[in-house]
């Protein structure tokens, strides 16, 4: 097998490795909607392998009020924003008289699904009392207050989205299009998109107006509405009638957590980890993968797939890349580990790193983001367990990010997540963290000495040429990977040399 061969069958296997589990045909995992129950308290995790657990008892039980969950509470009323973001019941709420139930004149907004995709109403006596927690919490925006406010509150989020907000997501005119006119037109036949539309919307405009409450609350609310609804169609399962549609959701979900992090205040000033971050980009790859077959014959939602450049990783440790000193000692590492997880860790650092240098020599948008998304999950777990070695690539690739924070939705991330990263490293890995603390505190345009370059080697030239020779783009790793995963394999899939490699 050639390198351009080699290189590409390590990036499928890295890809596919953490894909494959959310695919199962049992179904979704949590990951799928951007969410995990790595993140909840111990006394959450669970059993969650197989089908995804009822969305109404996952509310009751990962979340509490302010005061039990310990966190800073922004006291808005008439439900704060913790609260709200949660879809949970507040304090600030009489415990005797719901919102929704206090305000009977106002109506809650109804789904309007096409009939292929609907949400049922689970039937448990156990879960229909607290249905309207995570049913239609954009209810709670709606809350006391008069029904022309709120409509005029949702035409003022959908008229900012479609003029600001959509042209943020893209740096091409075609996509462009796409955000800012095909995607409100799939909305309109599925309600937990248009949510996810108005409650990015909301969180955008709450950038340019931070103090306005309003947005706070229309951000979680309209937010939490549109998860529950795409949980509870992804545990149903992808069709040709709502893939586009969950696509879309799922990607606005990977932009709402991007974002969000710029407005959190970790509590007791304790810096938390943005696992949110990788879950969500990596519930974008499931539901891609998942659906492919519709997609890829999709014209409104393809040009957004397509213009993600194809990975071409140098997987190869003995060529001293930019970032390989973050690999350095890794053996001894290793030696410590049981022999069962050596690989998957192995991989998990070794695909992690080559991203990073990948993305160091041409980082433009779609090439740095990608990280989150293709990394496996034993690199999450890695993060979540706040392993170093794990910590302080993460840390380079929010660093990356510095160089394309021209957007509302990654200004400031790099400087945040880099800092409280080093807060929770042990000091002896700081050495490791010093270009991307140099990058991340950096004022102005990064130059050159700044940013830094590949260290010059003999074979430096290798994967730059491979790239520039191999036409295919990323759709040719996603043929392949979906047709391993949902079992899809079309005519042209069967002439790639990579399927005459085993593969398991």
């Amino acid at each position: 097998m050639g390198i351009a061969s080699q290189t590409r069958v390590i990036y499928h296997f890295q890809f596919l490795d953490s894909a494959r589990p959310e695919l199962q045909a049992s179904g979704f995992r949590l990951q799928a909607s951007g969410f995990s129950t790595r993140d909840a308290p111990s006394t959450v995790t669970q059993e969650v392998k197989g089908r995804l657990p009822k969305v109404s008892q996952f509310f009751v039980q990962f979340f509490d009020t302010c005061k039990n969950r310990k966190i800073k509470c922004d006291e808005v009323h008439p439900a704060c924003g913790n609260c709200l973001k949660h879809g949970v019941s507040c304090d600030f709420e009489s415990p005797e008289t719901p919102a929704s139930a206090s305000t009977p004149s106002i109506a809650a907004p109804s789904p309007v699904m096409s009939s292929a995709s609907p949400v049922s109403t689970p039937r448990s006596s156990s879960n229909s009392s607290i249905m309207p927690l995570y049913q239609t919490p954009a209810a709670m925006v709606r809350a006391h207050s008069n029904p022309a406010v709120s409509r005029s509150l949702e035409f003022r989020l959908l008229h900012h989205y479609t003029a600001l907000t959509s042209q943020t997501f893209s740096d091409t005119k075609e996509q462009n299009h796409v955000w800012q006119v095909d995607i409100p037109t799939i909305a309109y036949d599925a309600q937990y998109l248009m949510d996810a539309i108005l409650a990015v919307s909301a969180l955008h405009l709450r950038s340019m107006h931070p103090e306005d409450h309003s947005l706070i609350r229309a951000s979680h609310g309209y937010m939490a509405s549109s998860i529950a609804q795409y949980s509870n169609l992804l545990n149903k399962g992808l069709s040709e009638m709502n893939a586009e549609a969950l696509f879309s959701t799922a990607a606005l979900i990977a932009f709402q957590a991007s974002a969000s992090r710029r407005f959190d205040d970790d509590a007791n000033g304790t810096y938390t980890l943005p696992l949110a971050w990788f879950h969500s980009f990596q519930g974008v790859k499931t539901v891609v993968l998942a659906s492919w077959q519709w997609l890829r014959s999709s014209n409104r939602v393809y040009p957004i797939i397509n213009s993600q450049p194809a990975l071409f990783l140098d997987p190869d440790p003995e060529r001293k890349l930019f970032f390989a000193p973050l690999l350095e000692g890794l053996e001894e590492q290793l030696a410590t580990l049981p022999a069962e997880s050596q690989p998957a860790t192995r991989q998990a650092y070794e695909h992690a790193v080559s991203f990073l240098n990948w993305s160091h020599q041409k980082p433009i948008r779609n090439r740095i983001l990608g990280f989150a998304a293709t990394v496996s999950r034993r690199f999450v777990d890695l993060v979540g367990q706040q392993d170093p070695r794990a910590l302080v690539i993460a840390a380079c690739f929010f660093a990356l990010t510095k160089m394309v924070d021209n957007v509302w939705w990654l200004e400031g991330i790099a400087k945040r997540e880099v800092n409280g990263i080093l807060s929770i490293l042990p000091q002896e890995w700081w050495p490791k963290m010093e270009w991307a603390l140099r990058v991340a505190s950096h004022e102005g345009p990064l130059n050159e000495e700044i940013w830094g370059s590949t260290i010059r080697s003999p074979h430096e030239n290798d994967s730059i040429k491979l790239e520039e020779e191999f036409e295919a783009g990323v759709t040719h790793h996603i043929e392949l990977l979906a047709s391993m995963v949902n079992g899809y394999v079309n005519k042209p899939m069967l002439e790639d040399p990579l399927i005459e490699e085993p593969l398991d």
